[in-house]
């Protein structure tokens, strides 16, 4: 079998997946030898995308809170909805 892990850094967050659960806890166990690591479990949020797990274990990809986010912080929470692509009108 091959063991194929994902190792995806940006600055300090880190998320760690792959094919093999036990390749996975000893790639962090080595990590901690060397770095202070915190293991928050099983992925929610990373980078402005929501992770919500199916119940037969798949694993389904959103950014509505980064949107929900973007929209409060440009002060556009109130916009009405517009299918896109827009109609053109002329």
């Amino acid at each position: 079998m091959i063991i194929i892990l994902f190792v995806l850094i940006y600055v300090d967050d880190i998320l760690i997946t792959g094919n093999s659960q036990t390749a996975i806890q000893l790639l962090i166990a080595s990590l901690s030898q060397h770095f202070g690591l915190k293991n928050l479990g099983r992925l929610h949020y990373f980078l402005g995308v929501e992770a919500h797990w199916t119940t037969d274990g798949g694993l389904h990809l959103s950014q509505t809170k980064y949107i929900i986010d973007l929209l409060q912080k440009t002060n556009m929470g109130f916009s009405k909805p517009q299918p896109a692509p827009m109609l053109s009108t002329s």
